[in-house]
């Protein structure tokens, strides 16, 4: 099923903005421009369409719905007779010309644009620092058919001479310049033959890497801190906590409780990250802390914690920012919280969760950890039950060498 959407494409330098139709069958999107600006005063962004207070609206707005219905025929005329769905093809059909001069920089160009469109601002924000690398390594002029097999090695090592990156680093701008040439092959930028990742290219493997969690007489340490309360060392160290207690909710996730999702002594909410529904029970530790939170909270308090309080009617950016700056902040708490007890281990607001799937190794099934986690893959619960892999490891280890003695 396919969905033909005007939008308008917001050019910062340029009082004028492109309008696109975004193109999406089986959940694959391309954009097309139909060769039109306007100013962003003259679109109206609910009904997709150019408004009356442009001069030549009802001219521009049946332009846009004739060159939805051309391309609507033309994928349904595909699916009829069984062909692949080509969105270089149907560019060439509909405006009668080949468009082929989609540049490295255009292309991630969109991409990037995608991704703020579909609301994906972490991924977003990672992704802009590795097209800068992209662009600066290969050129913002370069095409698909230069993303070769010796050219990304070339790339690897710029990434370790000039940027001094880590393994997994380098591995992660590899993922996306392999999403974009998997993207480019389903937009007829890039001939699959030529795909230089895979079984005949470049093999793309995340490095193994250990991120130790806390014991659980280091969690109580944290717990019996006496902090100054409605201080934010005081938030830190309760985002900290509730993240423990929630069965190691995601410190985004915590930020974003609110009062409303509290019921029937559960938290039930929504995961950030991959929209997936959980349900946790409110323990006596994290009720403590939700009863001294109630006590602070003002009749237009919606979020437990506070960063989300301080304004209204926040855009999904803007709430993305300040969760962002506020799990930075309280990063740095919690580093002076773990000197002042006496752990020499880095605790950030992420180390909770790994410290719940640590102690949680040999109290329940690795199994009940990916359920509470909600992981798709189990190959992912287990990385965070590491300190329990070990021991059985230690303790193996032990029979061996003690009893030698």
């Amino acid at each position: 099923m396919a969905t033909i959407i005007p939008i308008l494409k917001k050019n910062r330098n340029n009082r004028e903005n492109s309008i696109l139709l975004r193109v999406t069958v089986n959940r694959k999107c391309s954009r097309i421009s139909i060769g039109h600006k306007i100013n962003l005063k003259d679109w109206d962004n609910v009904n997709k369409k150019v408004k009356k207070s442009h001069p030549n609206s009802v001219r521009l707005n049946n332009i846009i719905q004739n060159y939805i219905s051309k391309i609507d025929n033309i994928i349904l005329q595909k699916e009829a007779d069984g062909e692949k769905i080509n969105f270089n093809e149907i560019k060439e059909k509909v405006f009668n010309k080949t468009i082929t001069s989609n540049t490295l920089s255009e292309y991630t160009n969109f991409y990037l644009e995608e991704l703020l469109e579909f609301k994906k601002f972490s991924q977003h924000g990672s992704s802009v620092a590795q097209v800068n690398k992209l662009i600066l390594h290969f050129g913002g002029d370069s095409t698909f058919k230069d993303i070769t097999t010796n050219n990304i090695k070339k790339f690897i090592g710029f990434l370790k001479s000039k940027h001094k990156l880590s393994e997994r680093s380098i591995v992660n701008h590899l993922i996306l310049l392999r999403s974009l040439c998997n993207k480019a092959i389903r937009d007829g930028l890039m001939n699959t033959n030529h795909y230089p990742f895979g079984k005949n290219g470049i093999s793309v493997k995340i490095p193994q890497s250990v991120k130790i969690g806390l014991t659980f007489e280091e969690i109580k340490l944290i717990e019996n801190l006496d902090i100054e309360e409605d201080t934010t060392k005081w938030n830190a160290k309760n985002a900290f906590l509730l993240s423990f207690y929630f069965a190691g909710a995601r410190i985004s996730d915590v930020i974003r409780v609110k009062w409303t999702d509290i019921r029937d002594e559960r938290l039930q909410y929504v995961m950030g990250k991959n929209n997936k529904v959980s349900s946790v029970k409110i323990t006596k530790k994290a009720r403590k802390i939700l009863d001294r939170y109630k006590l602070l909270k003002s009749k237009t308090d919606i979020y437990v914690l506070p960063e989300l309080n301080k304004e209204e009617n926040m855009s999904d950016v803007r709430i993305y920012n300040i969760i962002r700056f506020s799990t930075k902040k309280y990063n740095n708490w919690l580093k002076k919280i773990a000197k002042e007890v006496g752990i020499t281990k880095n605790v950030t607001c992420h180390i909770a969760r790994h410290s719940f799937g640590n102690i949680s190794g040999d109290k329940i099934p690795i199994q009940m950890l990916q359920k509470l986690y909600r992981h798709s893959d189990i190959t992912t619960t287990i990385n965070y039950q590491q300190s329990f892999i070990n021991k059985d490891t230690d303790d193996a280890l032990e029979a061996v060498i003690g009893g030698s003695e």
